[in-house]
């Protein structure tokens, strides 16, 4: 059986082997245990080294290499669709009817926003604010994060949103589309759909939002020891 001690060396080694993330090494001092053990029981001669040695001989000329970029490939598709879930989450019962009444209540203000700029004006803002909040809310959540004493491929995926708000902000200030100059009062078709893309970009916060909260949670039960 493979001691404490020999366990603590396999982590070693995979960081010799340049495997930093956590995540990785758990997984692969499991098989690299087993695949040892093996074969300790087929030649009980066989020293724990030398069979580390014809283990890892195994992996090829790359080593852990190929192991580290399919677990990363692997985790980032697993989170995007996760992500995604989440975010079509509030399309659906019963979170829509937050999505809807937040449209509506958007709607119906662009009504009575009447006056020379002011649907382009209160939308500018509007823009701004949900830029700030992305901000401020990115740095409450990676407070979760701060006991975190090893890197993992796992959490690393809290840094990555569906959709920036810097990309909406772009299109806001420099499409010629919603160009003020030319046209004093917004068109309320125009202001419609901009209103709808920016409850899709708050939609994607809060989706975020929820992806952070639950990968923390299943980080906690699946790698304690990555926390101090």
């Amino acid at each position: 059986m493979i001691t404490d001690a020999q366990f603590e060396s396999l982590f070693a080694f995979c960081r010799k082997h340049y495997v930093h993330y956590y995540d990785v090494q758990v997984e692969l001092v499991d098989h690299l245990a087993e695949a040892i053990e093996e074969k300790m029981n087929m030649n009980p001669k066989l020293s724990f080294d030398q069979g580390l040695d014809q283990v890892y001989a195994g992996f090829g000329i790359k080593g852990f290499a190929d192991i580290v970029a399919t677990r990363i490939e692997m985790v980032s598709k697993k989170s995007r669709r996760q992500k995604w879930k989440l975010f079509f989450s509030y399309f659906t019962v019963p979170k829509i009817a937050m999505t809807v009444c937040i449209y509506a209540f958007l709607l119906l203000l662009g009504r009575f926003l009447t006056q020379d700029y002011f649907r382009g004006v209160f939308l500018a803002v509007l823009g701004v604010s949900l830029f700030v909040f992305e901000i401020i809310y990115s740095f409450h959540l990676n407070r979760l994060f701060k006991k975190q004493i090893k890197e993992m491929i796992f959490t690393n995926e809290r840094l990555s949103g569906i959709i920036d708000t810097v990309f909406f902000v772009q299109i806001l200030f420099t499409s010629s589309v919603f160009d003020f100059a030319e046209a004093k009062q917004m068109h309320f078709l125009a202001y419609s759909m901009i209103s709808l893309f920016m409850l899709v970009i708050f939609i994607s916060i809060l989706a975020h939002r929820d992806f952070v909260k639950e990968l923390h949670s299943n980080a906690l039960k699946l790698y304690p020891k990555a926390f101090a």
